[in-house]
């Protein structure tokens, strides 16, 4: 599916009408009069293809990329872990000698 098939069932902005206090406004969001009445159900098949779509065009990682994402996870995932035990530690005897 193209982008141009799905232009009309996007809500259309406009810019907010201009007068005393209107410059510097966002614009301002509209209803799509194209909007079948019936709701999502109808429109949940084309949802469908189009993530389908969406999810062909994706670049997957290869085997080599995801162990260098997990490994590098892991290693920031140590050295948070290893961190805060190392403040807790440090606030617990600090508790303690409070107490």
């Amino acid at each position: 599916m193209a982008a141009d098939e799905h232009e009309d069932e996007r809500p259309r902005l406009t810019a907010a009408p201009s007068g005393a206090g209107g410059a510097g406004k966002a614009p301002v969001q509209q209803e799509s009069e194209a909007s079948p009445s019936g709701g999502g159900i109808r429109r949940f098949p084309g949802f469908l293809r189009a993530s389908w779509a969406e999810l062909r065009r994706v670049r997957w990682p290869d085997r080599t990329q995801t162990a260098q994402g997990v490994g590098v996870v892991l290693v920031f995932v140590a050295i948070a872990g290893a961190f805060l035990g190392a403040v807790d530690a440090l606030a617990s005897q600090l508790v303690d000698l409070i107490i």
